[in-house]
């Protein structure tokens, strides 16, 4: 019955001829009014995940911790579609989701992890992934109003998806320096999920000392 569900709410056709999808257990937890809820991660791909829950998220959006060859990874899922399934005498909640918001270095591990591929461990790659870190700092560092303003402006150039919050949208962000009139400027590279591919953009941005931001190009 279990696995019946599975094949029923998991990717769907198009899903799994565009993305590498894994159909393996891993440990998960979704986030309920701050505290962790044990879950079962039973499939997951670049683009979303499917996974088991004795409780059953309440609303479309949830915070979810994963752990990936031993990375903690953490990301916001937008339900896309849910069930129930009864398994030795117990009730289960199916849950299948997309990724809504994942940070730039979480979202690496997760197409690693769904390629079969090996995680960086030479000394160029290890310090790329440092350079990751303190890039995804960078968008964080930025007040709120133009992190709000950087994710309407990408939104707008279709360059992350419609409804994408503030809140770790998918994007990688570093700084660049400032123009002649002082303005900073900021390189941006965004993810978009399509029906059929992941699409990515690379952008830049200007914001001025009164917080306004432009996109250049």
């Amino acid at each position: 019955m279990l696995n019946e569900l599975v094949k029923r709410l998991g990717a769907t056709k198009a899903d799994r001829r565009t993305a590498n999808r894994v159909r393996k257990r891993y440990q998960m937890a979704w986030i309920k009014d701050g505290t962790p809820v044990a879950a079962t991660g039973l499939e997951i791909s670049e683009k979303g995940l499917l996974f088991a829950s004795r409780e059953s998220p309440v609303g479309s959006e949830l915070d979810v911790a994963l752990e990936l060859r031993g990375r903690n990874v953490r990301a916001r899922l937008k339900v896309v579609r849910h069930g129930t399934v009864a398994r030795d005498g117990v009730e289960w909640a199916m849950i299948a989701a997309v990724f809504a918001g994942i940070a730039a270095d979480d979202w690496d591990a997760v197409v690693r992890f769904c390629g079969n591929r090996p995680d960086p461990k030479n000394k160029a790659t290890a310090e790329i992934a440092a350079k990751s870190g303190e890039d995804d700092d960078a968008y964080r560092l930025l007040p709120l109003r133009v992190q709000e303003r950087v994710v309407a402006l990408l939104v707008e150039a279709g360059r992350l998806a419609p409804g994408s919050g503030a809140k770790n949208p998918l994007l990688r962000l570093s700084y660049s320096g400032t123009t002649p009139a002082g303005a900073h400027r900021l390189a941006v590279h965004s993810r978009r999920m399509s029906d059929d591919d992941v699409l990515q953009f690379d952008s830049m941005l200007t914001v001025d000392d009164d917080g306004k931001v432009t996109l250049d190009r």
